[in-house]
């Protein structure tokens, strides 16, 4: 019971000291990045007001695709294809 109490107090400790030598994973070094790195980007994720890259890319991609399946339904309308015509006085099943 000893041992374990004494092992797991040990851990304990290596843990607490080897936590701060991890730290968090930049692309720069944190030591390297100055005032002025961070005025140049101030929001690096984003590349509109609220939209990252690959959020705008996806919005984009999503009114292309909408915008062109709607060219289709209007052409379809303008050609008189989009429903039956009304002339006939008979219904025409």
């Amino acid at each position: 019971m000893l041992n374990m109490t004494r092992f797991a107090l040990v851990a304990l400790l290596g843990l607490v000291l080897l936590t701060p030598m991890g730290g968090c994973k930049n692309n720069k070094n944190p030591e390297n990045i100055t005032a002025s790195d961070v005025r140049d980007d101030l929001s690096p994720e984003l590349q509109s007001i609220g939209f990252s890259r690959e959020q705008r890319r996806n919005r984009v991609a999503r009114t292309v695709d909408t915008n062109l399946r709607q060219t289709w339904d209007d052409i379809d309308r303008v050609l008189l294809l989009d429903r039956p015509l009304h002339l006939s006085r008979y219904p025409i099943p």
